[in-house]
């Protein structure tokens, strides 16, 4: 897949500049192509305008050396903002007792969709949701999409 292809050109250079890959999406819009690039920076997980501004040039530079888009297209650079998605396992245990939705690719109890607080991951690799009624885990390879909740984050004493 292309996204994925462009995922792993990115990865390692822009590690080197001190920035995480949160996500690559390529879509078509009529003859419009955009690349959609989500990051963050590695040391405090942040990113401003100057940021965006400085992977767009770099990213520009990099896939104009490796072309992996054949035809003309847009490059967004953005931060994973307030609903920043989960895309790695990793991301389950860093924004552990933060407020999250995740969406199954099946139905799980007659629903899809859930929210409530990540308690990390446990010893056999399963992500933990503490809902209103309970406590789940979840396989991985099992989540469709999930994303931080808007609506807030930090339990314990802290802004929810």
């Amino acid at each position: 897949m292309l996204d994925e292809h462009i995922r792993d050109l990115l990865y390692l250079r822009l590690k080197k500049l001190g920035y995480h890959i949160i996500r690559v999406k390529t879509t078509k819009v009529g003859p419009k192509k955009t690349l959609q690039i989500m990051a963050e920076r590695t040391k405090d997980r942040k990113m401003n305008l100057e940021d965006c501004t400085f992977l767009s040039k770099e990213i520009s530079s990099f896939l104009e050396i490796d072309d992996p888009i054949s035809s003309s297209y847009i490059l967004e650079v953005s931060s994973g903002g307030l609903s920043r998605p989960l895309t790695v396992i990793e991301d389950y245990k860093l924004f552990a007792q933060n407020k999250a939705k995740i969406v199954l690719k099946e139905k799980f109890n007659g629903k899809k969709t859930y929210k409530g607080f990540l308690q990390g991951i446990d010893e056999n690799g399963y992500i933990l949701l503490e809902t209103e009624d309970y406590e789940m885990k979840v396989d991985f390879l099992e989540i469709e999409k999930a994303n931080i909740d808007p609506d807030w984050s930090i339990k314990n004493n802290q802004i929810l």
